[in-house]
C-alpha cells in the first residue's frame, strides 16, 4: 500500500528520457514504480514544464502535470513533493567508534534521506580494514571512502604533520585491497593539520592518486600552504572541498569571481564541493560566487559529531542553505545525485524503463522550516530561507521507507 502522504502527484527531477514532469507511485508485486497520470487510459496530450521536460514513452497518453492540491487550491503550507535519484553526500565522517569525530553511517545516510555517503579520510591505510570489515557491513547506507594520505586517518587530527605518518606504498596496497570501497585519496591541506610539512602531504597524495587512477579530495582552509599553490597541483576530476569557506586566503575575489589560481583550476576541470562542516561555509561567500555564476559541482555536509546538532544537521539543511544563496533547485539536486555518483563511479540509473525505482529520495519543498531548525553558517550568521528541503521517504529497489 502506498503511504497516504505519498499518494499524490510527485514532481520528477533528474528524469531519464522515458519520464515525464509529474508521476505517481504505484505498487507492482509490492514494489514501487513511477507511473504517469493517464498511462492506463487516453487523456489530454502531455505537456512538459520547467521541472522535467523529458517526454514519456512514445504512444503513451498522459495528463498534464498538476501541482499537489490542484492548480486552484490554496497554497499548501506543507509544500510540493519531488522525487529524483537517491541523494549522495560526498563528504562525511562515518568511521563510527573508531575516530573521535565520526557518526554512524545511517545517521548521515538513510535516516536523512541519503542513499550513499562517502567517508572523507576518517581512515588511512593502517585503519581502512576496520571500516570495511566492521562498520560498512553493519550499515544500511552504502558507504564509500576517500582514503587519507595520513596512515592513521583521523584517529588524531594532525594526521600529516610528520613524515612518518605517510607511507606511499602501504597506501597504494590498501587501495588495491579495497577497490570496491575506496573512491579516491583525501588530503587535508591547511596549516593547522600539515604544520611544517607544507605542500608535501598533497604532493604525496597526488602521487598515490595518480598511480591508483583515482581523484583527490582536497580540504582547503587556513594558510599555509597558500591556496594558489594547492590549486596548481590539482587536475581534472580532483575535488576541492570547503570551497565556500570564509577564512583568510579563500580562493575568491571580493565580487565573487574565482581568484586566478581557482580560475585556472576550474578551466582544467577541477570540481568544487561545498563540505559545509563546523568551520567551512559562509553564506556571503557562497551567495557572491553563485551570483557570479560559479555554483558548486557537489553539495556535501562534512557531517561529524561536532556539527550534526548544528550548524550542519544533515544534507537537506545544506541543500536549503544553497537554495537560499541563489542556487537553482534542479542544479542543487544534480549536485547531490548525478555529479557525486559520477565522481564515485556509481552512476547507475535510478529509474528503469518500466518505471521500476532502484534508488530515489522523495522530498518536500516546504514554506515552513522543520521544528527548531535554525540556518546558521560556520561564522554564526543566520539566514531565513523561504524554501526548505525536507526529505520524507526513500525508495530502494522498490521498497518505500518513510522518514
Amino acid at each position: 500500500m502506498i503511504p497516504a502522504a505519498l499518494d499524490t502527484p510527485l514532481r520528477v527531477l533528474g528524469a531519464p528520457s522515458s519520464a515525464g514532469a509529474a508521476g505517481r507511485l504505484t505498487l507492482v508485486n509490492g514494489h514501487a514504480r513511477l507511473t504517469w497520470p493517464g498511462q492506463e487510459e487516453a487523456s489530454a496530450p502531455w505537456e512538459g514544464d520547467e521541472v522535467g521536460t523529458s517526454r514519456p514513452p512514445a504512444g503513451t497518453a498522459t495528463t498534464p502535470s498538476v501541482p499537489v492540491g490542484g492548480t486552484d487550491a490554496a497554497p499548501d503550507l506543507g509544500g510540493e513533493l519531488y522525487i529524483g535519484p537517491g541523494w549522495v553526500d560526498l563528504h562525511t565522517h562515518v568511521y563510527d567508534a573508531m575516530t573521535q569525530i565520526s557518526v554512524a553511517p545511517d545517521r548521515a545516510g538513510l535516516d536523512a534521506g541519503v542513499h550513499v555517503v562517502a567517508d572523507a579520510g576518517s581512515a588511512g591505510q593502517a585503519t581502512i580494514d576496520g571500516l570495511v570489515r566492521y562498520v560498512i557491513p553493519a550499515a544500511g547506507t552504502q558507504v564509500r571512502a576517500w582514503l587519507n594520505i595520513g596512515s592513521h586517518g583521523l584517529v588524531h587530527l594532525r594526521e600529516t604533520a610528520d613524515p612518518a605518518f605517510i607511507d606511499v606504498d602501504a597506501t597504494l596496497a590498501a587501495i588495491d585491497r579495497h577497490r570496491e570501497v575506496v573512491c579516491g585519496v583525501k588530503v587535508r591541506s591547511s596549516g593547522a593539520i600539515v604544520g611544517a610539512m607544507g605542500l608535501q602531504p598533497l604532493q604525496l597524495g597526488r602521487l598515490v592518486a595518480r598511480e591508483a587512477g583515482l581523484p583527490l579530495l582536497v580540504h582547503v582552509g587556513e594558510a599555509p600552504p597558500l591556496i594558489g599553490d594547492v590549486l596548481d597541483l590539482l587536475d581534472a576530476g580532483d575535488v576541492v572541498t570547503h570551497c565556500y569557506h570564509g577564512k583568510t586566503g579563500a580562493p575568491w575575489l571580493a565580487e565573487g569571481a574565482p581568484a586566478p589560481a581557482l580560475a585556472r583550476a576550474l578551466d582544467r576541470g577541477v570540481l568544487l564541493d561545498v563540505g559545509h562542516g563546523a568551520a567551512s561555509f559562509g553564506f556571503d561567500v557562497a551567495a557572491r560566487a553563485l551570483a557570479a555564476g560559479f555554483p558548486p559541482h557537489t553539495i556535501s555536509t562534512d557531517l561529524h559529531v561536532r556539527n550534526i546538532a548544528g550548524p550542519v544537521h544533515d544534507l537537506a539543511t545544506t541543500l536549503t542553505k544553497l537554495l537560499h544563496c541563489g542556487m537553482e533547485l534542479e542544479r542543487a539536486v544534480e549536485a547531490v545525485t548525478v555529479t557525486p555518483r559520477r565522481i564515485l563511479r556509481m552512476d547507475q540509473p535510478w529509474l528503469g524503463d518500466d518505471g521500476a525505482i532502484r534508488h530515489a529520495t522523495i522530498f518536500r519543498l516546504a514554506a515552513a522550516a522543520p521544528p527548531d531548525r535554525a540556518y546558521v553558517d560556520a561564522r554564526g550568521d543566520t539566514a531565513r530561507p523561504d524554501r526548505h528541503v525536507i526529505p520524507v521517504a526513500t525508495v530502494r529497489e522498490g521498497v518505500i521507507t518513510e522518514l
